[in-house]
């Protein structure tokens, strides 16, 4: 059976229920019109096999019909007779006690004149019949003939639009046929082709309806989704994932529509060519069943095993690429090898067994059906031999059950796809419905949060990464007055990072409170509180885009000039001038084409660009060269003018000219003041000021002692 997820994926196509209810009437028009080809076999076959031919057979079945008894022709040496085979209650011979396989005597006029004459009576019209027994016993009889039914009538009616074969082999009636059927099943595959393409237009609208939700749904998780899982798991389930799900919609809205419209009408055909033999054969339908549902439920299982190995391989392929001089450097070309050649091989022994499952189903369905079909010939055969069937009649029932078990044949291959997809289905409505970052209500969320006016305070905030098994901060308290610029400096792994984090929102403390202006920063709504903020990192992110849309990244309506201002402000002007002056030049992905200073003082025009009241500086000048290292800390102390900055710096340069330095160790704040202050009375803080560069600053070990716990765990990034 369907997950109630994949179910829920079928709603996204169900958005665009025009183009799949023009697909559906077009699959129906197909359906019929291929149907329709199929039974031209029989009239094709008549001609071919037959010295009856097409339009005698025709007569014969019409005029059965109408003296309700089967009529079969006699051949023998000595021309053709017309035997009545049997009589059925309805018919006007029935009270009259002719024995079976009584002769119609015909006259001089023939068999196929005087069939033809019966068939077209006017209904209610009284017709002589002169009958022999096998006796020898001479019967004359009128009796009044009833109107065929539809069906003979229909039939009747079609076969006047032939030319009226005078033979056997009449090759104007079999030239008229076939190209009649060519048209039809030109017309059948037009059908086809619309119904394909207006179903695969609902299905692809749904998918970028999905991949949008999902993104819009990834981009609201809070940060300790992405602490827990893996970032090439994520990407996985939009690329991989979402292609599952694509193929098993194309497969249930194409196929599980098509297929069982064309069973349905060959079914009908079946049951009027013989509706005994054609209920037998629904008799394998609970064993097909039953095999579709055992395989079907231990594909999903593999799949979803599968896909989560694809997930480990892109990322380890990410990462790889990604870090590629690292390997280069370090030589390191055969262990990558090695690793990705196992995580090949996982995805391989799963992807094998998804084979071997998907491989297993049709065989089985074969079987059944050949077994089915075989015993459907067996008793044609023997009604064959009886007389009771003619050989045209037995070929185009034998083709007609083949082709009604055809659709289970290709159904086996359908079924296994949808539950492939479904697999993926619960993995990416396992992402579309996790929590979002807690907000208010939704009716507040775009309230702007007015600037601040007197301060952001700490009370007692104690904070604990998921999985970590000490905390990241402790009992810290620190208050930060409107316009004050405060460093914080300390070794790594002291709480720096995740003390301005927690101000962002990106995570909730474990115990204690942050405020803004005395309001507790949860009870503001997310996207106003981060509307004040501007954040450079110390990783500077540069998107693929223009140097214009880097800079211009969260202000998307500012002005060409805007963009130029804040890039001379963050000194990034001078190389964008040197490059020729184009704020249009695309930097590639991740900013290739940069250096790292260059992308660091892009990040910095970024955050000039928001004109934020309050900025975050995470080792902001950590990748700046010494040439600009001055121009770039004239610019900061320029912005910090005015403005609430928390700055998380290692360089003496850049601290010293902070209001206030607070120094952090382990998770708590062991001091706090001027310069001047912390050089007289803090270890830890000349300690600091004593390494030569940010980098050994970073590898200082705490004077105390103290363990020194992550700051802040890296989100995986493949």
């Amino acid at each position: 059976m369907l997950s109630p997820h994949f179910r829920r994926m079928v709603g996204y196509v169900w958005g665009f229920r025009r183009l799949l209810a023009m697909s559906f009437a077009a699959a129906v028009a197909f359906a019929a019109l291929h149907t329709f080809s199929i039974g031209s076999a029989l009239p094709v076959l008549k001609i071919i096999l037959e010295e009856e031919g097409l339009h005698a057979w025709v007569d014969r079945l019409v005029a059965s019909d109408r003296l309700g008894a089967a009529l079969r022709v006699w051949r023998t040496d000595g021309g053709t007779s017309l035997l009545i085979d049997r009589i059925h209650q309805r018919s006007p011979l029935s009270g009259e006690g002719l024995p079976a396989l009584s002769r119609v005597d015909v006259g001089k006029e023939g068999t196929s004149h005087w069939l033809a004459g019966v068939a077209a009576a006017a209904a209610g019209g009284d017709v002589d019949l002169t009958i022999v027994d096998a006796d020898g016993r001479t019967h004359t009889l009128t009796v009044s003939l009833p109107a065929a039914d539809w069906k003979m009538r229909a039939l009747h009616r079609a076969s006047t639009w032939l030319p009226r074969q005078t033979g056997p082999t009449n090759l104007r009636v079999l030239v008229t046929i076939l190209a009649f059927v060519c048209v039809v099943v030109i017309v059948a595959n037009a059908f086809r082709f619309l119904a394909e393409y207006w179903m695969s237009r609902a299905v692809l609208g749904g998918m970028v309806h999905l991949r949008g939700q999902l993104y819009a749904r990834v981009l609201r998780l809070p940060m300790s989704f992405f602490v827990q899982s893996e970032t090439s798991d994520t990407v996985s389930r939009f690329v991989q994932d979402v292609q599952e799900i694509q193929r098993g919609l194309l497969a249930l809205f194409g196929k599980v529509v098509q297929e069982p419209l064309k069973a349905i009408f060959i079914f009908a055909l079946a049951l009027m060519l013989d509706w005994q033999i054609t209920l037998t054969m629904t008799a394998v339908a609970p064993v097909a069943v039953g095999i579709f549902w055992a395989v079907g439920r231990k594909v999903k299982r593999a799949n979803k095993r599968l896909l989560r190995e694809y997930g480990s391989m892109i990322g380890q392929l990410t990462t790889t690429l990604q870090a590629i001089d690292v390997v280069k450097a370090y030589t390191a070309e055969s262990a990558e090898k090695e690793r990705m050649a196992r995580l090949d091989r996982n995805v391989y022994r799963h992807q094998l067994r998804l084979a071997v499952l998907e491989a297993a189903l049709r065989p089985m369905l074969e079987v059944l059906a050949v077994f089915g079909l075989s015993c459907v010939v067996v008793w044609l055969g023997g009604r064959v031999l009886r007389g009771s069937l003619d050989p045209s009649e037995f070929l185009q029932l034998s083709l007609v059950m083949g082709m009604l078990l055809d659709p289970l044949r290709k159904l086996a291959d359908v079924y296994t796809r949808v539950q492939r997809s479904a697999a993926g289905a619960d993995r990416i409505f396992s992402v579309i419905d996790a929590p979002a970052e807690p907000d208010v209500d939704p009716a507040d969320a775009s309230v702007a949060v007015a600037p601040l006016k007197e301060e952001l305070a700490f009370q007692g905030v104690t904070f604990t990464y998921p999985g970590a098994s000490s905390p990241a901060l402790s009992d810290v308290s620190l208050t930060v007055r409107r316009g004050e610029c405060v460093a914080l400096v300390g070794p790594n792994g002291s709480g720096k990072t995740t003390l301005v984090n927690l101000l962002q929102r990106f995570y909730a403390p474990d115990c204690g409170r942050i405020l803004y202006d005395g309001a507790g920063i949860e009870t503001l709504p997310l996207a106003g509180l981060r509307r004040n903020m501007a954040l450079v990192t110390q990783r500077a992110v540069i998107f693929a885009g223009t140097i214009a849309e880097n800079i211009a990244y969260g202000s998307p309506d500012a002005a060409p000039e805007a963009i130029e201002a804040a890039a001379r402000r963050a000194y990034a002007d001078e190389f964008i001038r040197a490059r020729g002056g184009r704020y249009g030049e695309p930097v590639g992905e991740q900013g290739v084409t940069l250096s790292g200073g260059q992308r660091q003082r892009l990040a910095i025009a970024r955050a000039v660009l928001r004109d934020a009241p309050i900025l975050i500086f995470d080792e902001a000048t950590s990748q700046i060269d010494t040439d600009s290292d001055e121009k770039i800390h004239r610019a900061l102390r320029e912005l910090t003018r005015g403005r609430t900055t928390l700055m998380i710096a290692h360089r003496p340069s850049t601290f010293r000219f902070a209001d206030r330095i607070v120094v952090m160790e382990a998770g708590r704040i062991v001091d706090s003041g001027s310069h001047e202050e912390l050089i007289a009375r803090c270890t830890l803080y000349r300690i600091l000021c004593q390494a030569d560069g940010a980098g050994e600053a970073q590898s200082i070990p705490s004077e105390r002692g103290l363990s020194h716990e992550p700051e802040a765990p890296a989100v995986r990034r493949h």
